[in-house]
């Protein structure tokens, strides 16, 4: 499992640290110290568990689990507090469980096996359909990787799929195609880029035949 941590105070997320480690099949992904950093890391670590301070500055609990869930569906969030009175409004907010800070470690680690049991039930029954994109924007293998370029961040699109008579014929990333840039003794020019690039064919920079599975396939396989 997973685990993102979201407290301000360094103390606390290094406890948190200690005693995850020693949880068998528990990895941190990262820590966020504010509010404003927590959707993007979790869009960015897509992690299992949220260890969540209900006091972390800048958090409006209005609405906020269906916010952070919006990018990571199955998110599960344990609450942290060091006030017990908060307990029944994170509850309603729709956390799965809660902890008050001054309750000894054993407490967080039942509540966390508890939910990660939970979580690993409901991700058996999630398949790949329930998570993948259906409206995608795709490339022709004739196509040059300035376009390619141009429409992944145009689209934010992280791996473009490429088509050859609308069948998949590989897979290109934002990696692949700055690895391509020009080099030159000093830092070539905006023109000489996407000169270079536009005279490079899509073909010469993509992964060639990806691994595919079924869309009925259990998001838990396919992610192994």
């Amino acid at each position: 499992m997973e685990i993102l941590l979201a407290d301000a105070q360094p103390q606390v997320r290094s406890a948190l640290r200690l005693l995850l480690e020693l949880e068998p099949e528990v990895t941190v992904v990262g820590e966020v110290t504010d509010a404003n950093d927590l959707l993007n890391s979790i869009q960015n670590t897509r992690p299992d568990l949220l260890l969540l301070d209900w006091e972390l500055p800048g958090l409006n609990d209005k609405n906020l689990v269906p916010v952070l869930r919006q990018g990571c569906p199955h998110l599960s969030i344990i609450a942290l507090s060091g006030y017990f009175e908060t307990r029944q409004r994170a509850l309603s907010a729709g956390v799965e469980g809660f902890i008050s800070k001054s309750h000894p470690p054993q407490d967080l680690l039942m509540t966390l096996r508890q939910v990660r049991k939970r979580h690993q039930k409901k991700k058996n029954q999630v398949v790949v359909e329930d998570w993948m994109t259906s409206d995608v924007i795709t490339l022709s293998a004739q196509a040059s990787a300035l376009e390619a370029y141009r429409l992944m961040t145009k689209y934010h699109i992280r791996r473009l799929p490429i088509l050859e008579d609308h069948n998949l014929v590989g897979i290109v990333t934002l990696g692949d195609i700055r690895r391509r840039k020009p080099s030159s003794v000093g830092s070539p020019d905006l023109p000489e880029i996407n000169r270079s690039l536009n005279q490079l064919n899509i073909e010469k920079v993509m992964t060639p035949q990806p691994f595919t599975t079924p869309q009925s396939t259990p998001i838990a396989q396919a992610a192994a």
